[in-house]
């Protein structure tokens, strides 16, 4: 990334394109299927998850064949909006979150709590698949770019795979592409770039039981000091139950805790 900005800002588009050109994923019709699973590709009313691996190779060619483009206009909106550091997260890793920077949240007390990526998001977690998504930061904001994987020797952009519809996968019309890496302007939000606070902050992956109590806390990553008291004070916490057509169900989440100076 670093590279492409330095390109970028000297306005040298030939060498800039070799890097841009490596992010599309090379042949994404394995890759799909391979991960995905290619099964009654040939039926006539396919399920959700029907020929799911060749439906999102055929999304992502409209993605690949834009990217060489797209990628070089965000390396400008990266640059106008000074959003000039890094730090690349494996979103298949437990409460996956950057490490250097803390994004600005709600906070309850001293406690916040973030969502973990879902598998049914990316699938790919199912495989244990290491899937990445790039925070790009300044000390006054944030904006995350997803997703990426690692094939081939490079990194490589998938963004948000959508399958093809069957209408569109018989048909042969492409579908729209997502707008994740192709916006005018990048979404930035508000970021909290404290170092201190960083460091004193320690991450909980937490179980919830159906009545709100708190089953398991696995330590994820923070101060050693503060582990024990971290995991403490969440075992006292009694959170919201939660319910899922009606029904109590276990909730599995991250907890942000900040030890005191």
């Amino acid at each position: 990334m670093n590279d492409m900005l330095a390109l970028t800002k000297k306005g040298d588009s030939a060498a800039l394109a070799l890097y841009v050109d490596s992010l599309v994923l090379p042949h994404w019709q394995d890759w799909f299927r391979s991960r995905f699973g290619d099964e009654n590709c040939g039926a006539q009313q396919m399920a959700a998850n029907d020929c799911l691996g060749s439906r999102l190779a055929f999304a992502y060619a409209a993605i690949a064949s834009k990217l060489p483009t797209t990628a070089a206009a965000t390396m400008k909106d990266l640059l106008d909006e000074k959003l000039m550091s890094f730090e690349a997260v494996n979103y298949s890793a437990p409460c996956a979150a950057p490490v250097r920077i803390i994004p600005i949240r709600k906070l309850v007390a001293d406690l916040s709590t973030t969502p973990i990526l879902s598998p049914v998001l990316s699938g790919l977690v199912q495989h244990n698949e290491p899937i990445y998504v790039l925070w790009a930061y300044s000390d006054r904001q944030e904006t995350t770019i997803a997703f990426f994987v690692y094939s081939e020797g490079a990194f490589r952009y998938i963004g948000m795979p959508h399958p093809a519809s069957q209408e569109e996968f018989a048909s042969k019309t492409a579908p729209p592409t997502p707008a994740e890496l192709t916006d005018d302007e990048l979404n930035a939000r508000p970021v909290l770039a404290n170092q201190a606070l960083a460091q004193r902050t320690a991450v909980l992956h937490v179980l919830i039981g159906t009545d709100g109590t708190v089953r398991d806390v696995p330590y994820v990553r923070g101060p050693e000091a503060f582990k024990d008291a971290a995991i403490q004070k969440v075992k006292e916490k009694r959170f919201q139950p939660m319910s899922l057509g009606g029904h109590p169900v276990q909730v599995s989440t991250c907890v942000n805790l900040t030890a005191p100076k």
